[in-house]
């Protein structure tokens, strides 16, 4: 064989065998993990909660970690997931169908870096105390025995930072749009409707809500990027404007619970067409509280664009 067409070989087998794998790193693979439906799948227990685990760029992100830490640790040895490998975690929000398997997680993967929103209600951030004196200044004709701090803060600004389910792992509370790795953004948002009602004065007539911080992810591909909701409680739409507001790129991609189970075909079907018509998105993939009924209507209004993802499903983009 002549020296020509042996490098010629060589050089065409470089290019075969790296080219498939360049294009592997530019998509994302998503497994579910947690959720409570699915095909019939030997291993698995199906439970409400949501969890999903992500491949992308050589990392390994697990989004949520479902209800119950033992079954979270029967469907990841189920379906061969070695969650000693993930290199982020992101918790979407602190209900407990959503972050209930860290008690397994962080005993496998007790350095894991965690990414959680800042509510101090249910997650434990810090925070600043959120009451304040009618009569600050009586505090100074107290003896310093009696005053917050000796006398060196006052009350109003105050700040709290509890040690709370997550303080002693490698947390880090997300409040503003943050690339992690790049391509792979956590987007903030605050929902209203699952938010906390604070009674005191001056809101005793008119209670003050302070709404719930919620977490969302968007992953950058060559086709468009891929958004990872928890439950949006923000609601998907709110999602995906925020989620638009910080990457430009078209949407391939909107995964997750899109918590849709109390709202009627008037709302949903209209919805859908909006995420379809207005924002671009390609495919779909509801899963956990999305519902029956979105899960009808969502496949009704995309057709082929509708992407199932039950328990123990991969979707590769």
């Amino acid at each position: 064989m002549n020296k020509r067409l042996l490098t010629v070989m060589v050089v065409t087998a470089i290019f075969c065998s790296t080219v498939p794998g360049q294009a592997a790193t530019a998509g994302v693979t998503m497994l579910n993990l947690y959720d409570a439906f699915g095909k019939e799948r030997d291993g698995l227990t199906y439970d409400f909660g949501f969890s999903t685990i992500v491949e992308y760029k050589g990392k390994t992100i697990l989004f949520d970690t479902g209800t119950n830490a033992n079954i979270f640790e029967g469907n990841s040895r189920s379906l061969k997931v070695d969650l000693r490998k993930v290199d982020i975690v992101i918790i979407s929000h602190g209900h407990y169908d959503h972050m209930g398997g860290m008690e397994y997680l962080l005993r496998v993967n007790p350095e894991v870096k965690i990414y959680l929103p800042n509510d101090f209600f249910s997650i434990g951030a810090p925070a600043k105390f959120p009451f304040r004196e009618p009569v600050p200044e009586v505090a100074k004709t107290l003896p310093k025995d009696e005053q917050y701090f000796r006398g060196s803060a006052g009350v109003e600004g105050m700040m709290s930072d509890p040690t709370g389910t997550f303080s002693k792992w490698n947390i880090e509370y997300i409040t503003e749009p943050k690339e992690v790795f790049p391509g792979v953004t956590i987007v903030p948002t605050t929902s209203s409707l699952m938010g906390t009602f604070v009674k005191y004065p001056p809101f005793e007539e008119n209670p003050q809500l302070i709404g719930m911080p919620e977490l969302s992810v968007s992953f950058a591909t060559d086709n468009g990027q891929i958004i990872i909701s928890g439950c949006s409680h923000t609601s998907i739409e709110s999602i995906i404007q925020e989620v638009k507001k910080v990457r430009k790129e078209k949407i391939l991609l909107v995964s997750g619970g899109f918590h849709l189970i109390p709202y009627g075909r008037d709302y949903i079907e209209p919805l859908a067409k909006r995420m379809r018509d207005e924002y671009g998105v390609e495919f779909v993939a509801p899963a956990h509280c999305s519902g029956h009924l979105a899960f009808s209507t969502f496949r009704a209004v995309f057709g082929d664009k509708y992407k199932f993802f039950g328990l123990g499903e991969t979707i590769k983009l």
